[in-house]
């Protein structure tokens, strides 16, 4: 009896290890298939993301590089064309009226016209170098050479008859009505495309950032799953490797997103805050010459008709720099916002950011509307007969002459363009420093993930060999 207990208590342990082990095998077979499969789920998840993080460097990286690099160089290249040939028709329009060409001496108007002739072809040779856009820009700057040429050839033929002035005006028409318009189309197009990657760009690259963190944050949901099912299986909640991957994801994830953010801010701040009032200011000082000459080539003329056309050009010119009628720069309004749309140096008043550039713009406006105030008086003694006071007051550098009261604004106008130009510099080198963190940190959101997980369940699958 006692025998056949014993015998019957070895049979039935003996059956209960046998289907131990035949349930062991398969549920260990199970576990390590499911924990291979969310390895190889976390790092397809992990090079998915690195994908899309790629994807939105590379969007960033376009908008920083079209605005600090291609685009803007281009605007401002073709910004110091317009402004340096419309000095230089002045220049050559001061030669005829100080005489200079008659008496045939190299006086500083003449020497003054070689030279901006000169750095004008200098800048031109610039943008050709910097061509970027096809034959949006190739197609103007064929033209600004072609009648370039066409002008200093007429300038040579005006030159060599001083006393006649048919082949200046006819300079000054192939200056006002082809070149600087040429110069124009050079900065539109380029402005174009710098508008197109500002707002079109950035929203892009939004997208593929709001697409990064959704991808992120579902890794890191795979990563917290696994960690559950590991310790489900094993009764071990804290895994080093596991742990330390999702971390340093988790953190460099949250920094690529901070990154990005900080690279929108830079560019905002450079095309916002920076370049949009370098382009109002270079235009403004590009318009100011065209207004200056436009004033020497009104006392240049005889026929009261051709006079009261010039007049007419210049005023137009002039409201383009400031439309409203002011007296005094005391007037502005205290919200100088509202000044946006009444010319080029309203829209800088209008944008004031930066420390001290409040002042500037203002002494800017200052110096325009005493220069302004000047011209109106040297059409009076036109009018009025008394040409060679008007040809004095015109080119007179003493305090309440023309010249004088050109030079105090464009002193006051160029203080405020480089401080803008300083500040966008700024803020594209701190656009293109963090621009450089975001391709730092997509390789430790590939990596960390990857190698966090590879070896925190090879760690535990190695348990079951054991």
């Amino acid at each position: 009896m006692s025998l056949t207990l014993q015998l019957g208590t070895v049979g039935l342990t003996s059956s209960n290890h046998d289907h131990s082990d035949q349930t062991i095998i398969p549920q260990t077979e199970d576990v390590v298939r499911q924990l291979r499969i969310r390895q190889l789920l976390c790092i397809g998840l992990a090079l998915i993301v690195f994908i899309v993080g790629f994807y939105t460097y590379q969007s960033y990286a376009y908008v920083v590089n079209t605005v600090g690099k291609d685009a803007v160089p281009s605007i401002v290249a073709a910004e110091k064309i317009r402004m340096t040939l419309a000095s230089a028709h002045t220049q050559i329009v001061n030669v005829f009226l100080t005489k200079e060409a008659v008496d045939g001496n190299d006086g500083k108007n003449t020497q003054a016209y070689v030279k901006s002739i000169a750095h004008a072809h200098d800048y031109l040779l610039v943008a050709a170098q910097n061509i970027t856009y096809g034959d949006e820009e190739r197609k103007p700057i064929l033209e600004l050479m072609t009648q370039l040429s066409a002008y200093e050839r007429l300038v040579g033929m005006a030159l060599a008859k001083p006393d006649q002035h048919q082949s200046l005006l006819k300079a000054d028409a192939l200056m006002r009505e082809h070149i600087l318009p040429a110069v124009v189309a050079l900065d539109d197009a380029n402005f174009k495309h710098l508008s197109s990657a500002y707002t079109e760009g950035e929203h892009k690259a939004l997208l593929w950032l709001i697409a990064f963190l959704l991808l992120s944050a579902l890794l890191v949901l795979v990563y917290v799953e696994t960690q559950m099912k590991l310790y489900a299986t094993f009764k071990r909640m804290f895994n080093p490797a596991i742990a330390a991957g999702l971390a340093v994801f988790i953190v460099c994830a949250l920094l690529f997103a901070a990154k990005a953010g900080q690279v929108v801010s830079e560019v905002r701040s450079a095309k916002e805050d920076a370049f949009d009032s370098v382009h109002a200011l270079s235009q403004a000082k590009a318009l100011a010459y065209t207004a200056n000459a436009q004033e020497s080539v009104y006392l240049l003329l005889s026929k009261s008709e051709a006079q009261q056309a010039q007049t007419t050009l210049f005023q137009e010119t002039a409201k383009k720099l400031f439309a409203l009628k002011l007296l005094d720069v005391k007037q502005l309004p205290s919200d100088l916002k509202s000044l946006k749309g009444n010319g080029l140096l309203a829209e800088e008043l209008a944008n004031i950011t930066f420390d001290g550039e409040e002042n500037l713009a203002r002494d800017t406006l200052k110096g325009w509307l005493e220069y302004v105030r000047i011209d109106a008086q040297i059409r009076q003694l036109e009018t009025a007969g008394q040409h060679d006071a008007a040809i004095a007051l015109c080119l007179g550098t003493q305090v309440g002459q023309s010249d004088w009261a050109f030079d105090q604004f464009m002193k006051s106008l160029t203080a405020t363009l480089n401080l803008n130009e300083q500040q966008f510099a700024l803020a594209v080198n701190r656009a293109f420093h963090a621009l450089s963190w975001l391709w730092m940190l997509l390789l430790a959101i590939l990596f960390a993930p990857v190698i966090g997980i590879a070896l925190g369940i090879q760690q535990r699958l190695a348990e079951f060999r054991e």
